[in-house]
Order: C-alpha cells, then sequence, then structure tokens
C-alpha cells in the first residue's frame, strides 16, 4: 500500500489514452494501451493496482472537503448520519436528481466498480504475473465490485449491475438479479482468499480482503434480502466460529491508532506513518476537519484544535436523549456513551475533561448544527494526527476502519432474532457480548425492539457514525416515522441561557435557537431510494427514474 504517487500517475496516463485515443488517433510516447498495462503488469504492479482501488474507496479528502467534486468513505458516514437523523445537521429531503450527494455517491460506487471491472477482465490475459498474484488480485477485486454493488442497491434499487465494464447504455437490474450475482460471487470468491493465521494476523493480510471478510459481507447481504437463516448460518460458521476475531476490550480504543489491525477489525483501510506517503495516501487533512468548531468552543485537551472547513457532525438531541437513557445503568454513564458522545455539562465537567489554558465551554458565537451534544467517536485525537502544519497538511494516521466484528455480531443477533437457526453460540449471547464490552448489563432475552436491550436499540449505539443507520431505518420500515420531522429546523448553540462556563448546569438551561426550514421531512415511497442521477438519465435514454423523484 505504498506506491500511491505511482499509482495515481499510471491512472492518469491510462484514463488519457482511454478517452481520448480514438478522437486523436495518434500513439503517444512511453504510455501504453490500458490493455496492456494490465496484461504486462508484474507483480509488484499488479499489487500496486489493488492498492489503488483501496485509495479510491478512502477517497480524497480535499477533493471532497474543499473542491466538492468527489465522495470519500468518511463523508459517506456524514451524509447518512444525516440523513438517518442522528446528526444536528439535519437532512432536509428537498433534494432532486441534480443534488451533489445522489451523484457524487453513484460516482463513487460506479468508479471504483470501474477499476475493478479492468482487473477482473484484462488480469486472465496477463502472462508475466505470477498465477498466484494474479488469482488473489482478481478474488479481492470480484469482492470489492460486490460490496459496491450491495451498496448501490440498497441506497438507489434497481441500478444498473456493473458485472462488466459499462458502456453507459445499460438499463435498471431488478434488485433481485443483482442480489443474485452478489451472492453468487462473494460465495464463490471467499473460497479463494486466504484466512487471518490467527486472531492477530491481520497486520501480516494489511488492508486486504481475508476470507472470513467476504463471508461477513455475505451474511450482511442475506440480512438485507431478509434471508435470516441464510445470515445465520453464515456469519455462525464462516466467521464467529472461526476464532479469528473479538471485541476490544475498551470501547474508547476503537477511536486510536493503537487498534489498527486488532481482533475487531475485518476489513480497514491502512495508513502508514512512513515519511514521504503522508499526504498523498490521505488525500491533505485527512478529515481533521470534521472536529468540534474551535471558534464556536473551547477544545478540550487531547482533541484536535485546528479550524477547518467546520464541517462537523455534532449529535442530534434525538440522539443525546436516546445515549442518556440507553447507556446509563444506574446512575454510571455506560463506558461506550463515555466514548461516543459528551453533553456540554459533560464537556464543561473537570473530571471528565481538562483545559490547560484554563478556559472552557462556549465562546461568544454560537455553534450551528448542535444542539447541546458532542461527538467523541471517530472525532480527531491528538495523539492520531501527525503533521505539524496545521489543518490544511495535517492527516490522522489511525487506519479507517469498514467492518467491525461487533457489527458482525449485531448481525448476527438480528438473523436468530428474526428467526434465523443459531449455531453454537447463540443469538443473545452474541448481543450480550457487544453490550458487556460497552458497560452495560446482560440483556435478559434477545428481542429487535425493546428499547433498553433490543437489537434495534443495540445497533443504534454501537454503530454510531458508522453508515447504518438510514440503511437500517429503511430496510426495517421504520424511515418514515423516525424520519418524518428531519430537517424541519436547524439549531444553533449558544451555550447557557447566562452565559455562565464555570461549571456545569442541567439542560435545561441549554440556549438553543432553532429556525424553520422548508424541509419536507422524510417521504414515504420515496426517499428510501436516492434518485438515479439526473445526468445518468439525460445520457442514457434505457433508465428509468425511481418513484417519486
Amino acid at each position: 500500500m505504498k506506491n500511491y504517487i505511482k499509482l495515481i500517475l499510471i491512472f492518469l496516463l491510462a484514463g488519457f489514452v482511454s478517452c481520448n485515443e480514438e478522437a486523436l488517433d495518434i500513439p503517444l510516447r512511453g504510455v501504453q494501451e490500458v490493455d496492456r498495462t494490465y496484461q504486462n503488469a508484474d507483480d509488484e504492479t499488479v499489487l500496486s493496482f489493488i492498492a489503488a482501488i483501496h485509495y479510491k474507496i478512502h477517497g480524497d479528502s480535499f477533493s471532497d472537503g474543499n473542491l466538492g467534486t468527489t465522495v470519500s468513505a468518511l463523508s459517506l458516514r456524514r451524509h447518512l448520519g444525516m440523513m438517518g437523523g442522528e446528526f444536528a445537521e439535519y437532512f432536509q429531503y428537498l433534494g432532486t436528481s441534480e443534488t451533489s450527494v445522489y451523484t457524487l455517491t453513484w460516482s463513487y460506487y460506479y468508479t471504483i466498480i470501474y477499476w475493478c471491472n479492468m482487473i477482473i477482465e484484462q488480469f486472465p490475459y496477463n502472462n508475466v504475473a505470477s498465477e498466484e498474484v494474479i488469482t488473489r488480485a482478481i478474488a479481492e477485486a470480484r469482492a470489492i465490485r460486490s460490496i459496491m454493488m450491495m451498496n448501490l442497491v440498497q441506497l438507489y434499487g434497481n441500478p444498473p449491475l456493473a458485472d462488466h465494464i459499462m458502456t453507459g447504455e445499460e438499463g435498471n437490474t431488478p434488485a433481485e438479479e443483482s442480489w443474485a450475482f452478489i451472492e453468487s460471487e462473494l460465495l464463490e470468491v471467499a473460497e479463494k482468499l486466504p484466512s487471518k493465521n490467527g486472531i492477530d494476523g491481520q497486520s501480516a493480510i494489511g488492508s486486504r480482503l481475508s476470507k472470513e471478510a467476504v463471508y461477513a459481507y455475505l451474511g450482511k447481504a442475506y440480512l438485507w434480502q431478509e434471508k435470516f437463516s441464510d445470515a445465520a448460518q453464515t456469519l455462525h460458521n464462516k466467521v464467529i466460529a472461526t476464532g479469528l476475531y473479538g471485541l476490544v476490550e475498551d470501547f474508547s480504543e476503537l477511536n486510536r491508532y493503537t487498534s489498527d489491525f486488532s481482533p475487531e477489525y475485518l476489513w480497514e483501510y491502512d495508513i502508514t506513518d512512513a515519511s514521504g506517503y503522508e499526504l498523498s495516501q490521505a488525500g491533505l487533512f485527512d478529515a481533521v476537519n470534521y472536529n468540534w468548531a474551535p471558534n464556536a468552543l473551547f477544545i478540550p485537551d487531547g482533541l484536535y484544535n485546528e479550524g477547518g472547513f467546520g464541517q462537523v457532525a455534532y449529535p442530534s438531541d434525538a440522539f443525546g436523549v436516546f445515549m442518556d437513557e440507553h447507556e446509563t445503568s444506574g446512575a454510571t454513564k455506560s463506558a461506550r456513551y463515555r466514548a461516543s458522545i459528551a453533553s456540554y455539562d459533560e464537556v464543561l465537567d473537570e473530571s471528565l475533561f481538562s483545559y490547560s489554558d484554563g478556559e472552557k465551554g462556549m465562546k461568544s458565537v454560537g455553534a450551528p448544527d448542535c444542539e447541546g451534544y458532542f461527538r467523541l467517536k471517530l472525532s480527531p485525537r491528538m495523539e492520531n494526527v501527525m503533521g505539524p502544519e496545521g489543518w490544511s497538511f495535517d492527516y490522522l494516521h489511525n487506519n479507517i476502519c469498514y467492518m467491525r466484528y461487533a457489527e458482525v455480531l449485531l448481525n448476527y443477533a438480528e438473523a436468530v432474532a428474526m428467526g434465523g437457526s443459531e449455531g453454537a453460540l447463540s443469538g443473545l449471547e452474541a448481543l450480550n457480548m457487544v453490550r458487556s464490552r460497552a458497560g452495560l448489563p446482560v440483556a435478559p432475552s434477545l428481542d429487535m425492539n425493546n428499547e433498553e436491550y433490543g437489537v434495534k436499540a443495540e445497533r443504534r449505539a454501537e454503530l454510531f457514525y458508522e453508515s447504518s443507520r438510514f440503511i437500517d431505518l429503511v430496510r426495517w420500515g421504520d424511515a418514515p416515522n423516525v424520519l418524518a420531522d428531519c430537517g424541519k429546523y436547524t439549531p444553533e448553540f449558544y451555550g447557557y441561557i447566562n452565559g455562565n462556563n464555570t461549571a456545569p448546569q442541567d439542560k435545561d438551561q441549554w440556549r438553543t435557537i432553532k429556525t424553520a426550514t422548508i424541509g419536507e421531512g422524510f417521504k414515504s415511497n420515496k426517499h428510501e431510494l436516492f434518485p438515479i442521477p439526473a445526468v445518468d438519465l439525460n445520457n442514457n435514454t434505457n433508465l428509468v427514474q425511481n418513484p417519486g423523484w
């Protein structure tokens, strides 16, 4: 994963030839045809193509945050958090098929799939690289293509199935056909990939996919389709029963580079500390701008205190209240709560946070899109930040995790709760493994809807800011009710009514200004699916728009 600059240059040259050779019909010296680039690749170059796909999945934070021309993995987390009502930067559901988040998300997934298809279609003709390297690269590309396709189907319903290099003339593919393809591919390629050599063996594989990680995504695909027995059996027999994964003991460690390649991470993006690769791999300031706004708030010790574009993700009041209630045992907040969010009262509590300069609380301006709760989970911590130049050059060197073992356990618990056959580990035991690590008492029974210990509540608390909430609400059919008022006002938080920052006060003393919007809220039979981008509809008459758009 160290050849990023070389990779980008190769792809830029390849893309130039691909787009322009027919028009110019002039051979470029020193630049091979695209197919020959793949077919003549040696082992190192083959690996560099796989590394480049990982780079594309991570995305370029600079182009995303500064230019608004791409979407990154981290910005997708924020967008889906907004859409799921978990952030006080509420999504207003006023967009059209031309709205950038829908268009860029579509492009993000199909671009990754395109590069996967180049590997899948071109590497079989390669007689230079070793068979072992080629076989594994193709299997990984097929797995990643399937995972990206799964995300497209979840969000867009019936997008074209990209099981080939697309011509731009493909019509909608029925979801059932795409799901069948996804299942078949994941099932087949999983057996072509290696397992870890033990519970601590991920570092030997790095950020490449293991057999068990692919099976975890297959179980997730079954769960989405309500194939609960298939989901339960796959997750238990192919992932849980292997004993190759486990939960990190301290939930707060998931926000630190010390958890890179931990037993809990099934798939992660590897960010190296090696000198010379910092900016190329992280796309500049690798999301350190997703922090608390230092112009509005004095930042506690240990958290990143530079500025940025102000692209914050403060928890919504609804999520804060939920965590207050769900994560309290007796009078004690759970360890998961302490590592996930903090209320304004808690931010001022010097038994929880320290301030070296002695100043704390709100400054003279308000914090937009804030309702008095502050995100700790995955907020940039100084220990994770490298680069002495300020926010425009700083980057995070802790790995970005795409799937954790905690999600596997919760997926399995849900599959069992919905009727799937459990294995040696019961669904209730799987649920309680997650709850116990969080610092909560064990649940007495396996239930989906119990507000205190149900699977839905547990997923909401455990997977906060991990891109799951909106998709969960849609697949459960809960979105029209939960998100009915989403985005009908915008909040701005000013601390306490009396402006006193010296000591915590009650929540009824918070000063939040709410401004009404023209937001519609989530509309059933429309917002369950993203719209197919207008630019694609205009360029391809074979596509049909989703209902309501």
